[in-house]
């Protein structure tokens, strides 16, 4: 059913749409008689007063909102309590639009901001931030960015520090005595448009053979397993690992996400190869897959929290008018050790 407007109950009660809103709101300029017949035509056509419209006529509801990438309910989840947390101190509420397949895309989501009392949007790892910034523009609304996947921002953007991230993970293999460490990464040829042109793939890449190069051991592209369907964790095992292991021997392997450690780990048990007696196995992100697989997973949190709260912070900074630049704020990454490399 459509919704009952203030239009629709002024032609019942055969007054204007302003003596209605009055009549409604309790205002003592309208007689009784009619207060009681727009009342009444508000019940008859089942009318509810919109608790936003009331608000902003009142100057007590300020709102910013939140696209959200399509994909799995995954490591955004946090980002979005921290950054609604956040604004609440702040005064806002915070709205989640998810992209889910859109007509049109996150262009198409965010134009469709316009019909909202929203003041501002935070983009969440959107794989078109171009589209999205003119849409913004096109509306002008504020708009900042939580992203690591594309290269060029167009946004005042936060992402965590992918490059140390990987850095850190690997210097603690080499801190248990691993030396052969292999690097799982993925080919974005065969996902679709979410995961953006892949940026954090290449950081996460280089901040391991970073660490390798800071105790000499050479960087050899053997070791480097790409394999296609990165982030199917329904995959039985990794095929390309799989051809790795039949002809070198490792004693690390770094999954360049977390998505990818069951995989990889049913790949080593397939071949009755122990986690983490004869290979250890770490992940980046620490979302909830990490401790769902046996062994848990060390990994690398990204920081959920001071992502979504940052986010926050440069919005509303950026909705009282100040200016900041499209660039990217990186933020500081944690190592959290489990069993899979103890």
């Amino acid at each position: 059913m459509a919704r009952v407007t203030l239009a629709d109950v002024s032609r019942i009660a055969g007054v204007g749409v302003a003596t209605v809103s009055r009549a409604l709101g309790e205002h003592p300029d309208v007689s009784p008689s009619t207060r009681e017949r727009v009342r009444a035509a508000a019940q008859q056509l089942g009318y509810r007063p919109s608790v936003a419209a009331r608000a902003l006529r009142n100057g007590g509801f300020h709102a910013i909102s939140a696209v959200v990438p399509d994909a799995g309910w995954g490591w955004w989840e946090p980002v979005v309590r921290s950054a609604s947390v956040a604004a609440a101190a702040a005064g806002y509420q915070l709205m989640v639009h998810p992209v889910a397949g859109a007509v049109g895309g996150v262009a198409s989501v965010v134009e469709g901001l316009v019909n909202v009392p929203t003041e501002g949007v935070i983009m969440i790892s959107v794989p078109d931030q171009h589209a999205a910034r003119i849409a913004c523009d096109r509306i002008g609304l504020p708009a900042v960015a939580i992203d690591d996947t594309s290269r060029h921002v167009q946004f005042p953007t936060v992402s965590a520090q992918n490059r140390q991230g990987a850095r850190d993970v690997v210097e603690h293999l080499l801190s248990t005595g691993r030396r052969s460490i292999s690097f799982v990464t993925g080919s974005l040829e065969s996902e679709d448009e979410r995961w953006g042109d892949g940026l954090f793939l290449d950081e996460r890449l280089s901040g391991y053979r970073e660490a390798l190069d800071q105790v000499g051991i050479e960087f050899d592209p053997a070791l480097v397993v790409t394999t296609t369907r990165p982030f199917d964790v329904q995959r039985t095992w990794v095929p390309e690992l799989d051809q790795l292991l039949d002809r070198r021997t490792v004693d690390a392997l770094v999954c360049v996400a977390d998505l990818m450690a069951a995989p990889v780990l049913r790949t080593l048990r397939r071949r009755d190869l122990r986690v983490p007696e004869d290979v250890a196995v770490v992940g980046f992100d620490d979302e909830t897959a990490a401790v769902l697989v046996d062994p848990q997973l060390t990994t690398v949190r990204q920081p959920y929290e001071d992502l979504g709260s940052t986010a926050v912070e440069l919005l509303l900074a950026v909705v009282a008018g100040e200016h900041l630049s499209a660039a990217r704020r990186e933020l500081p990454t944690s190592v959290i050790v489990r069993a899979s490399s103890a």
